[in-house]
């Protein structure tokens, strides 16, 4: 537990969404009555280190003040790495809205690059009728992965409940999705640029991937 280290939510920011409320299992947010968003009622529960809400918050309205009053504290996953519990394996779902384009990459990768640390899984609030082409061509040339054999598109309800949430990149339109860790990795969609783009995009799931394997081994 902390002590006098805690999160503070700008309204003028905060959308009302309630993401952190959803993720956070100590108690820390409740709705308030009135405006619907959300108070910090419980500032003992915050788990020093977690930062889960700031970094799960879409419109960036939860900011930390520490012992010494400082705002935004730095976080330091190696020291203050929050304990999972699940059984075997973390379930790591991997989201977008549409589950096309980014998503299935790190899904594709999660299960070549580290599946013997954690289990992956992707989706999204909206589906298309297809993974997105350009990245089933690139993913196969680069890692001879075929996407369109091993992967296809999901809802959020489909999958299994995941230990841990991975925002591909979205604003207002990242869904509701309790878990006991989250990240926003803030990846632009590729979707209709060159190859060059897609290339870059891989290479940044793949660099993350390898950097949640290690936080998670």
């Amino acid at each position: 537990m902390s002590k006098g280290w805690y999160p503070v939510v700008d309204d003028a920011k905060c959308i009302g969404c309630m993401i952190c409320n959803d993720m956070c299992k100590h108690g820390v947010y409740k709705p308030d009555e009135t405006t619907g968003k959300p108070n910090v009622v419980y500032p003992m529960g915050c788990i020093h280190g977690c930062h889960g809400c700031e970094r799960q918050c879409p419109s960036g309205a939860i900011h930390y003040f520490g012992d010494d009053g400082t705002l935004d504290v730095d976080y330091h996953y190696e020291t203050y790495k929050p304990q999972l519990v699940c059984e075997g394996k973390p379930k790591v779902a991997f989201l977008c809205v549409h589950n096309s384009c980014r998503s299935q990459i790190a899904e594709a990768l999660g299960k070549k690059l580290a599946s013997d640390v954690f289990e992956s899984y992707s989706a999204g609030t909206e589906l298309k009728n297809h993974i997105n082409p350009d990245a089933v061509r690139i993913m196969k040339q680069i890692y001879g992965i075929d996407m369109e054999k091993t992967q296809f598109n999901k809802l959020i309800s489909d999958i299994p409940t995941p230990d841990i949430v991975i925002f591909m990149g979205c604003n207002v339109s990242c869904p509701h999705v309790p878990s006991q860790y989250a990240e926003n990795w803030g990846l632009d969609d590729p979707t209709g640029q060159s190859d060059a783009v897609f290339a870059d995009t891989i290479s940044k799931i793949e660099q993350h991937i390898l950097e949640l394997r290690q936080k998670l081994s």
